[in-house]
Order: structure tokens, then sequence, then C-alpha cells
């Protein structure tokens, strides 16, 4: 079985199971006091005094996960239970949503006592307010500058806790701290300030990183040593994922040294079944049950997301060392995961595999298994879609996410890195091709929480040298999207007679495909009419009926797809392409790019920078120029390209004294075929 085989049925398997965790959390997080608990817990409406569990904000932001994967996976095909579920995580996430998103809530939830874990993850739930706005189509909150303040606050009291207790304890005392929290309050500053940019809004948090990243280095070192020294009381599995996952974030080098040697040492640990011996006991500050501090049951599942989150992280930074690893130990992860399914009572869910009790199911493990499960899948896909792109020579590869938290950025949006302004030189008279193509193909992906196009497919026609590629190149870079480019040889490698067989290759892959855009370049020859007066021959012209139409279907089935931007870019007139490749429908839209126009070249000028009276003289012979070659008849017509008025203007910013007769001479040469004059070097 090949990699990209396995790879799409894992994709499949876990796609199931993500919408079977989601399901039961929604079931479980339904049947919680309604209405829905939000920052408040609510019981008969009325709110409590007690402050919201963590688990509710936990549940809240696995929910708004489980609704953007079901928007993206759901997309087209509804199956059985699907459309009641979007419904159902619609409604509990609404009601979280608009109950309680106000600082004065924000206050009262955390209680008289606040934690630090209960904090965290409060955090990280607004951080998802913005994804759930959109999925859920509501407004901002009004009191948005008042939250702000609230997440400073809050930020702030982390800090202090995170930093008194962890800076001021050692190895020998780690049972009074566990980096379980530490990770989850960096990852919930990281996410706020994402958000909040312009702000240092989790300054107080973030600016100690350096230091802790020190010590997170010596925890990692003191539980290899626990481990190869067989000291069963020091070495916890669990605690190791944690800091390794937290190394992975604070000290890239430090990672690069040592977190393979971690990482196998935690696969070494993991069971047959896939799941790894009991974690310490975590006991909770502030969290009091019956007059007892709370304990923090640390349980497999949550040692498995650690990894997907890792995973994710070493993908976006392009390192594969560690990937196979990572991948059979998360493959047995969701093995066992998928095996300790509970239902009692008619609820099905997940327990810890810490506590085990046999008459329980709860929503805080089945939304860390319905997170791991979605951190899986989303692995999955990424490396899927990379191997496919491996097998194509001609491939721009998007930048890395800036964001130190891959997995997270689907659903919080943090910005994507490379979401650069569009610009390409205009040689349209009109001057509107860069207001076009943005606002018809890049703003509705940006603009969408699951960035899904709106316009799919474009037919660029016009000669060489007019910037079709060049136009296609931006839009993929404004993306961030991979770009694949496509030509004739990716389609003829078995020679004409196997076109078939290799097309349906190359199609096959590209709809394995997402947010990527597709050039196919020079590949008019697959699409041209097929016309039965010629001259070629009967075998020539049968050949060519065949192409066409094998190409056509498959053109309309990616289009179907939906989540791929496609081009076409050819040389030749449209009139010249087959009706069918045309027609309505085939192809949302088609522009044709002439040589730049007079206002074009005028426009590039004061673009480029050219002042004074180098650009008057230079606008002065492109008008002549322009005037004499529209006289003359179409065969010998030589209009002046970008390329050339690039050249043009760079020849005169070091030549400012030149004359319109020099820069007609410099066009001349310019424009002669072949390449330049010996003598006129």
């Amino acid at each position: 079985m090949s990699d990209i085989q396995y790879l799409t049925e894992e994709i499949h398997d876990v796609r199931d199971w993500v919408i079977k965790a989601g399901q039961a959390l929604l079931t479980l997080e339904e049947r919680n006091s309604p209405p829905f608990p939000g920052f408040i817990r609510s019981t008969g409406g009325k709110p409590s005094s007690e402050p919201a569990k963590t688990s509710t904000h936990r549940s809240f932001a696995a929910l708004v996960d489980f609704l953007r994967f079901l928007t993206e996976e759901t997309r087209k095909k509804k199956e059985e239970g699907d459309v009641e579920a979007h419904q159902l995580a619609y409604n509990l996430i609404k009601g979280y949503y608009e109950q309680k998103v106000r600082p004065s809530d924000t206050a009262a939830s955390r209680g008289k006592n606040p934690s630090t874990f209960r904090d965290s993850h409060l955090l990280l739930a607004i951080a998802r307010l913005k994804m759930a706005r959109n999925l859920l189509g509501l407004k901002p909150p009004k009191e948005e500058n008042q939250l702000k303040e609230a997440i400073s606050d809050i930020s702030a009291a982390i800090s202090k806790d995170i930093y008194d207790i962890r800076f001021s304890i050692d190895e020998p005392r780690r049972h009074l701290f566990s980096d379980y929290i530490t990770l989850f309050a960096v990852r919930a500053a990281d996410s706020i300030s994402s958000i909040y940019t312009d702000e240092q809004i989790a300054g107080s948090i973030t600016a100690q990183y350096a230091r802790l990243a020190g010590i997170v280095h010596q925890g990692v070192l003191a539980q290899l040593g626990a481990y190869h020294a067989q000291d069963a009381s020091r070495f916890d599995p669990a605690e190791l994922a944690f800091r390794v996952c937290l190394l992975h974030r604070l000290d890239e080098s430090g990672f690069a040294q040592i977190g393979g040697p971690a990482l196998r040492v935690i696969k070494e640990a993991q069971s047959v079944n896939g799941s790894w011996p009991t974690a310490r006991r975590v006991f909770l500050e502030n969290h009091h049950v019956n007059g007892r501090t709370d304990e923090l049951h640390v349980g497999g599942n949550d040692i498995a997301l650690a990894l997907a989150v890792i995973l994710c992280g070493e993908m976006n930074r392009g390192r594969d060392e560690n990937v196979p690893l990572l991948l059979d130990v998360l493959h047995r992860a969701f093995l066992n995961a998928k095996a300790s399914k509970s239902q009692v009572d008619g609820r099905i869910g997940w327990s810890s595999d810490r506590t085990r009790p046999r008459d329980h199911v709860e929503s805080w493990t089945t939304a860390v298994v319905l997170s791991f499960f979605d951190r899986y899948h989303t692995a999955l896909r990424r490396l899927r879609q990379r191997e496919v792109l491996a097998k194509y020579p001609s491939v721009t590869p998007a930048k890395a996410d800036p964001f130190y938290w891959p997995d997270l950025t689907p659903s919080i949006r943090s910005a994507p890195g490379a979401e650069c302004r569009f610009a390409v030189r205009d040689p349209t008279a009109s001057q509107t091709l860069n207001k076009k193509i943005a606002g018809n193909f890049l703003s509705p992906v940006k603009d969408s929480p699951i960035r899904l196009p709106q316009h799919i497919s474009l037919l660029l026609s016009g000669p060489p040298g007019t910037g079709k590629t060049s136009l296609v190149v931006a839009m993929a870079r404004s993306l961030n999207w991979p770009l694949l480019t496509l030509s004739p040889p990716d389609f003829l490698q078995g020679g004409l007679e196997k076109f078939e067989v290799s097309s349906a290759k190359i199609f096959d892959d590209l709809q394995k495909m997402r947010r990527v855009v597709v050039l196919f370049d020079e590949c008019e020859d697959f699409f041209r009419r097929r016309d039965t007066e010629t001259t070629a021959a009967v075998s020539e012209r049968t050949m060519g009926a065949f192409i066409t139409a094998g190409m056509l279907p498959r053109l309309q089935r990616l289009r179907d797809q939906g989540w791929l931007i496609f081009a076409l870019s050819t040389n030749i007139s449209i009139d010249q392409l087959d009706p069918a490749v045309i027609r309505p429908g085939r192809f949302d839209f088609e522009q044709y790019l002439p040589h730049p126009s007079q206002e074009a070249q005028k426009e590039y000028i004061r673009a480029e920078g050219l002042r004074g009276k180098p650009a008057k003289r230079l606008k002065n012979v492109l008008r002549a120029w322009t005037e004499r070659e529209e006289e003359r008849s179409q065969q010998y017509y030589q209009p002046i390209s970008f390329r050339v008025l690039a050249e043009l203007i760079y020849f005169l910013k070091s030549n400012k004294v030149a004359t319109e007769d020099e820069i007609e001479r410099e066009i001349r040469r310019r424009m002669s075929p072949g390449p330049p004059r010996l003598a006129d070097s």
C-alpha cells in the first residue's frame, strides 16, 4: 500500500470518528443543566453563584472546532445525523456566546478564587469567539474594549501564578506543579496575542518565555534521565509529553537537540494497545470539591493530543525526521481511543483512563478526545497533500504559518502569514484587474471561516509576455496557498497513447487537495476546437477529439470539488478553444490580457517612481511608437511589453539626460528578434 493510499484510508476513518466524538460531546452538553452553561453555569435558567467549570470552557472550544470541522467536511455531502449535529452545535455555541460574553460576567465566572487552569481555558474559549461569530453570523460584542481589559487582568493573574510557582520549584518537588497547566497557559497567551496583535494584551505571560524555556529544557532532561535510570517514581510520560510540547514552542533549537530522543522515549513507554502508564496525580489550587482540593486526571488522550499538536508544528516547520515516529504513536493512540468509547444509560462518550469509572462518561475527556481526533485528522490531510504535491516538479510551496500553534490556526484564524496585498501589473485600459481579482477570488477566501473559494476557475488568454503566469503566481502568494503548475509534459510522461491514464492520475491527485492554486500552463492543445473540417490527418483529429473529450469532464469535476482555484493560461484566442470549454458554467470568468495600453504604461511608469523630464520623454516616445505600430499590419505589429518597459525605466534611472532618440534606439534594440547584437553591446 502506498503512503498516499494509507493516508487516505486513515483520513476517512479518523473523519468518521471526529463526527462520532463531536456528536457525543453535543449530547453530553445538551443534557448539562440547560440552557447551555456559558461563562456561568445555569440552573433552571438562573445564574449560579459558582464559577463556570473548566470543562465548560473546554467544551465550548472543542465545539467551535467541531462546528468548523462539520462546516468544512460536510459542506456538500450531508450524511445521517450531520444536519442535526450542525444545528445542535450552532445552538449550544450561540447560547454560550450570547449568554455571558460580557466583561462583568467574565469576572464573575472566575469566582472569588481564580484558578490558573480554568483561566487559561477561559482565554482559549475567548480566542475562538471570532470564529464562533463567523460560523454563526453574529455581531461582535459592544463591550470589546472592556473585554480586552478583562483579558489583560486574567493574563496578569495567570502570569503571577505560573511564574511564582514554576520558577521556584525544582525537580524533586515537581509533584507540586504540572507543566500540563503551563502548556495551556502558554497556548492561551499566544492565542490571545495573535488576535490582539497591536497590543501586549498577554505580555505579562510572554515576557518570561525565555526564562521559562530554560526551565522546561531542564525538565525534559530530568525526565529523560529518570527514564534511562529506570526510576519509575520520577519518570512520567505525560509530563515528558507536555514539556516536549512546550519546548517545541519556546525553544526551537533546544527541541532540535533533545526533542527526537524525548519522543522516542514516549513511544517506548506506550503500551501495545496504544495507552500509557497512569500519570501522576495533579492537584489544582483553588479547585475544591466537597471541601477537598480537586485533582486533575491527566489521561492517555491528553498525551495523544499534545503529540498531535507537535506533529502539526513539525509539519509546519518542514521537518520530517520526527513525522514517522509521531504517526506511528498517534495511530496506536487513535485505535485505543476508538476502543475506549463508553455508553452509560444512553449517554455515549469517554472517561479518563486515569480513573476508569464504570458508570461514568464525562464531557471533559470527550472534549479532549474530540480535539485529538480533529488535530490528527488535520495533520493527516496536510501530510497527504504534501505527499501528493511532492510528485510534481513545478510546485511553489506556501510560506510556513508564523503562528506558534498551527493546530489552532483553523479555529482562531490567526493571520496565516503571507496574506499580502494583491497587486499585478495591469495591462488593461480600465485598470480594474487587481480590484476584480481581489473581489471575486481572494476576498471571499479570506472572509470565509473555512477559507473556501467562492469562484473557482479562471480562463486567461493573450499574447506571450502579458503577465498571465505572474497573475496566477500573485493570487497564490496573496492567499498563501501552494501553487501547482501543470504543463503538457506532466500529462504526456508515458507518451500520447498513455495520456488518458496520466490525466486520470493527475486529476485524482487534484481531487485530494485543498486550498491550492493550480495553473494549467500551455495546455491549450488539450482543449482545442474539435473541428472535422481541417487539413490535419484523420488520426490527428481523432486523437485531438479524444484528448479534449477526456479533459472536459475532469475539469468540470475539479470545479465542482470547490476547494481549489485553477486557471487555464493560453496564448491562443478563446474562439480557437472547443465550445464546450468556454460554455457558461465551465469557467467562472475569462480575462484577455493584452500588451499594456498607453494608460497602463503611464500607470506603471508612475508606480515605478520615474518622475520629471525622464518620465515625460519616455511617455512621448511610447506614444509615438504605439501610434506607428498601430498603423502596421498585424504580422509586423510590435507592442511594448511590461518587461521592455521595466528595462527602459531602469535605463532612464541610470541615464536621466537620455534624449528621446536614445530612448527609441533602446526600444528598437530590445524589440529586435533574437539576442542583442554584439556591435550594439
